[in-house]
């Protein structure tokens, strides 16, 4: 059936639905990060933090792939745990208090 007005019709445009995957993507990243540095300032140590955050991807988008990977969490848990796999405290995160 033919729609009597073209306003009835939506027309979305794909460059809008590709820029709010990227800012999607960046807001999941960010809140990781912050994550991660809470953990830091209470004291968990580097793989507990790790396993922590895979945890909760794994249950925001349980049954589908989520926006960040394992890869892109350890570069985050290695950014801001700083040193070796030991997670000796590195630099500070940003926003730190102490």
């Amino acid at each position: 059936m033919a729609e009597p007005f073209e306003w009835m019709v939506s027309k979305r445009n794909p460059e809008v639905a590709r820029a709010q995957k990227a800012r999607r993507e960046a807001m999941y990243r960010t809140e990781l990060e912050d994550r991660a540095a809470l953990l830091f300032r209470l004291g968990h140590a580097k793989d507990g933090a790790r396993a922590r955050l895979q945890a909760n991807l794994r249950w925001d988008f349980e049954g589908a792939e989520g926006p960040i990977t394992a890869a892109q969490v350890d570069a985050i848990i290695d950014r801001v745990f700083g040193g070796g796999p030991a997670g000796k405290p590195g630099p500070r995160p940003k926003g730190g208090t102490r």
